[in-house]
C-alpha cells in the first residue's frame, strides 16, 4: 500500500508483477529486507522501487511467497511465513 505523502486520505494501491530481488540493509535492530519490486503495467526498469515488507498488501505477501519459492536463499523478512 503505497500512498501519496501530500494525500494520505486518498490511497493509491499499486498492484505487484513479480519481485525480483530481495536485499538485506541495516543491522541490529535496525535490520531490514527491502525487495525489489516490478509493477504490473510498469515493465520498465526505471519504474520498478525498493519496498519494505510492511508496504506490501496481503495479494502482494503473495507475490513474495512465490520469490522465496524461487529464491529459498535469498534475504527474506521474519514476518513471512512458509504458508
Amino acid at each position: 500500500m503505497l500512498r501519496e505523502a501530500d494525500d494520505l486520505e486518498q490511497s493509491e494501491e499499486y498492484d505487484v508483477n513479480e519481485v525480483m530481488s530481495s536485499v538485506e540493509r541495516g543491522r541490529g535492530n535496525n535490520r531490514r529486507i527491502i525487495y525489489l519490486v516490478k509493477w504490473l503495467d510498469y515493465p520498465e526498469r526505471k519504474d520498478w522501487m525498493e519496498e519494505p515488507f510492511d508496504n506490501f498488501s496481503v495479494g502482494g505477501r503473495e507475490k513474495l511467497q512465490e520469490f522465496h519459492q524461487r529464491n529459498p536463499d535469498a534475504p527474506r523478512d521474519y514476518r513471512l511465513t512458509d504458508a
